[in-house]
């Protein structure tokens, strides 16, 4: 009798499962790629530490470990919708699946080499019920010297539909207030801060002197977000993602969210990957639309990013 595929990656000593103690699911992984967790609550990938690296999620000190409630740090996984829901106030903020069990399909720690991790979630009667879509998510990490991402997002009905999605990743700084996101001089942007206008960003790079929530559009370059304190830098490339979010709440948002330390927001930029606003996709029945993300860290003794570029083309 062969063993099921859970029974299967279960047996590999490298794999834990557990639960905090509010019972939310855990998945840890240790190996030579470095260590990481994993909830199956939202495909969450919570932390990540590459082997002989620094941690390259933050996670906030103060969130909720909970079954249904959303976790602060790490990289949330944003779908069907992007922020509030446009005309539906009763509907859950960024979407349907950040906070509902997705299933393991597929983990790979091996001796050498990377871990590979799959996700799955395909809609259910209550989805359908809040969102009358039907669709399949695959979410695969790819977990070695850099983390990378291959989101598959499957149009499962008999009619075309259109979504919103995004990668929200939490990045560790050692000072915010000296840390920069690079990349996005000359693009357009919704800034959320300031009555949802859309304005031009002038600035040779986006530094942080108060609340910054902006989503760039029409964005498929290589970004940067350097952090002097450190002497590190974190690239990001994508592909089939048109839009880019730069957030930090400040201090008086901070203050505000129950889920985060007063003073942990000196400690993380989100840089986004997403297809939101104009950039939503549509999708027709029966096809496939494929995400990729991926993220490098490099020390700033390194003077340029031609290799950021070369990283960005292997996508």
């Amino acid at each position: 009798m062969q063993p099921t595929p859970s029974a299967h990656w279960l047996q590999n000593k490298r794999i834990t499962r557990s639960q905090s103690p509010q019972g939310l699911p855990l998945v840890d992984l240790q190996g030579a790629f470095g260590t990481a967790r994993f909830s199956t609550q939202g495909a969450h990938l919570m932390e990540f530490t590459p082997e002989g690296q620094t941690p390259l999620l933050f996670l906030s000190k103060q969130t909720a470990l909970s079954p249904g409630k959303a976790i602060r740090g790490g990289i949330p996984v944003i779908f069907p919708w992007f922020g509030a829901r446009q005309g539906h106030p009763e509907s859950p903020m960024h979407g349907l699946v950040r906070t509902r069990h997705w299933e393991i399909a597929e983990i790979e720690v091996p001796e050498e080499g990377p871990a590979k991790v799959r996700l799955t979630f395909k809609s259910t009667d209550e989805t359908l019920a809040l969102w009358p879509h039907a669709f399949a998510l695959s979410l695969e990490f790819t977990l070695g010297e850099d983390l990378a991402i291959r989101w598959e997002t499957h149009n499962t009905g008999a009619s075309a539909f259109e979504f919103e999605q995004a990668l929200h990743p939490y990045f560790p700084v050692a000072d915010v207030q000296s840390a920069s996101v690079h990349g996005l001089e000359g693009a357009a942007f919704i800034d959320k801060t300031d009555g949802m206008r859309l304005k031009t960003d002038t600035a040779d790079a986006v530094r942080f002197t108060g609340e910054t929530d902006r989503l760039y559009l029409d964005t498929v370059s290589v970004l940067a977000l350097e952090d002097p304190a450190s002497l590190s830098r974190i690239v990001f490339g994508k592909a089939c993602s048109q839009s880019s979010v730069v957030w930090n709440p400040w201090i008086t948002k901070a203050a505000a969210l129950a889920d985060l330390g007063d003073e942990e927001w000196r400690e993380f930029v989100c840089v986004e990957q997403a297809n939101a606003d104009r950039n939503a996709v549509t999708i027709a029945a029966g096809e496939v639309h494929v995400f990729e993300a991926r993220y490098m860290r490099q020390s700033t003794n390194e003077t340029n990013l031609s290799s950021a570029q070369k990283f960005h083309s292997s996508i």
